[in-house]
């Protein structure tokens, strides 16, 4: 494995963590969940945290199997495609859950928006890797 192959499995890697982690706890704190669901979406939130959990272990899951298998084209596919698909649903989780506009308080703004962003730049690192999975 050569230095660029190992930063492209680290960063995929770390990419795929924070989903697995969120999937992970959405399953150990099932009400909460569903709590923070019902808030911002009050029409099926079970239906509605199912799926993303769904979406959160199994993407993680093809973004580790093409990190580590890149020798695996079907593997980049599926990768590129969770990728993708993790993008454009970090994209839209961003915006239901933190709305920095919303809020009243100045200082709690800043600090959603400070997530907001961040939630931004983890949806920009997936459509990089997205990218070099599907272009490579």
């Amino acid at each position: 494995m050569t230095l660029p192959s190992s930063i492209q499995t680290l960063a995929l890697a770390m990419l795929a963590s924070v989903f697995a982690w969120s999937a992970a706890d959405k399953l150990l704190h099932w009400q909460d969940g569903l709590a923070e669901v019902r808030e911002q979406l009050p029409f099926a939130p079970v239906i509605l945290l199912c799926c993303t959990v769904f979406l959160q272990a199994a993407g993680s899951l093809c973004l580790l199997a093409a990190a580590f298998f890149p020798e695996q084209p079907v593997l980049h596919y599926l990768g590129g495609c969770a990728a993708l698909g993790l993008a454009g649903f970090t994209c839209m989780a961003t915006l239901l859950f933190h709305a920095f506009w919303r809020e009243k308080n100045a200082k709690e703004a800043r600090r959603i928006l400070t997530v907001f962003l961040e939630h931004l730049a983890l949806a920009g690192g997936l459509l990089l890797a997205a990218t070099f999975l599907l272009t490579a």
